[in-house]
Protein backbone atom coordinates (compact mmCIF):
# COMPACT_ATOMS: atom_id res chain seq x y z
CA UNK A 1 0.00 0.00 0.00
CA UNK A 2 2.78 2.50 0.97
CA UNK A 3 5.25 0.98 -0.77
CA UNK A 4 4.48 1.02 -4.66
CA UNK A 5 2.52 3.14 -6.43
CA UNK A 6 -0.92 2.47 -7.96
CA UNK A 7 -1.11 2.06 -11.26
CA UNK A 8 -3.24 5.12 -12.37
CA UNK A 9 -0.30 8.06 -10.87
CA UNK A 10 2.38 5.82 -13.44
CA UNK A 11 0.65 5.57 -16.43
CA UNK A 12 -0.41 9.02 -17.15
CA UNK A 13 3.79 9.79 -16.98
CA UNK A 14 4.47 7.30 -19.85
CA UNK A 15 3.40 10.12 -22.04
CA UNK A 16 5.63 12.40 -20.73
CA UNK A 17 8.50 10.15 -21.85
CA UNK A 18 7.45 10.47 -25.63
CA UNK A 19 9.53 13.21 -28.20
CA UNK A 20 7.24 15.93 -28.03
CA UNK A 21 7.77 16.49 -31.78
CA UNK A 22 5.43 12.66 -31.49
CA UNK A 23 2.10 14.38 -29.72
CA UNK A 24 -0.31 15.03 -32.05
CA UNK A 25 -1.87 19.28 -31.57
CA UNK A 26 1.15 20.39 -30.23
CA UNK A 27 2.35 22.95 -32.96
CA UNK A 28 -1.32 23.71 -32.79
CA UNK A 29 -1.37 24.39 -29.03
CA UNK A 30 1.56 26.43 -29.14
CA UNK A 31 0.23 28.78 -32.00
CA UNK A 32 -2.67 29.36 -30.14
CA UNK A 33 -0.71 29.64 -27.09
CA UNK A 34 1.31 32.16 -28.72
CA UNK A 35 -1.98 34.13 -30.43
CA UNK A 36 -3.42 34.27 -26.93
CA UNK A 37 -0.04 35.83 -26.15
CA UNK A 38 -0.11 38.29 -28.74
CA UNK A 39 -3.70 39.00 -28.12
CA UNK A 40 -3.71 40.05 -24.01
CA UNK A 41 -0.50 42.46 -24.95
CA UNK A 42 -2.99 44.36 -27.72
CA UNK A 43 -5.43 43.91 -24.90
CA UNK A 44 -3.35 45.64 -22.41
CA UNK A 45 -1.58 48.04 -25.07
CA UNK A 46 -5.13 49.16 -25.33
CA UNK A 47 -5.98 49.77 -21.96
CA UNK A 48 -3.14 51.60 -21.30
CA UNK A 49 -3.69 53.82 -24.28
CA UNK A 50 -7.87 54.34 -23.06
CA UNK A 51 -5.85 55.51 -19.34
CA UNK A 52 -3.53 57.53 -20.33
CA UNK A 53 -5.93 59.87 -22.43
CA UNK A 54 -8.12 59.73 -19.60
CA UNK A 55 -5.69 60.86 -17.32
CA UNK A 56 -4.93 63.58 -20.28
CA UNK A 57 -8.01 65.00 -20.47
CA UNK A 58 -8.52 65.34 -16.99
CA UNK A 59 -5.28 66.78 -16.63
CA UNK A 60 -6.08 69.59 -19.69
CA UNK A 61 -9.52 70.34 -17.81
CA UNK A 62 -8.24 71.18 -15.10
CA UNK A 63 -5.38 72.84 -15.97
CA UNK A 64 -7.69 75.30 -18.23
CA UNK A 65 -10.07 76.20 -15.09
CA UNK A 66 -8.46 79.03 -12.93
CA UNK A 67 -9.43 79.26 -9.12
CA UNK A 68 -12.06 82.02 -10.24
CA UNK A 69 -13.58 80.56 -13.21
CA UNK A 70 -14.27 76.86 -11.32
CA UNK A 71 -17.61 75.69 -11.97
CA UNK A 72 -20.64 75.40 -9.89
CA UNK A 73 -18.67 77.95 -7.35
CA UNK A 74 -21.54 80.10 -6.95
CA UNK A 75 -24.24 77.20 -5.59
CA UNK A 76 -24.29 77.36 -2.00
CA UNK A 77 -24.08 81.19 -1.73
CA UNK A 78 -27.01 83.00 -1.15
Amino acid sequence: MYGKPAWGTVLPLAGMAAAPEAIPGLPLAKALQATAGAGFALYCLTALVLISIRIRMRWRIHSNTTGAEQPHEHLGQK
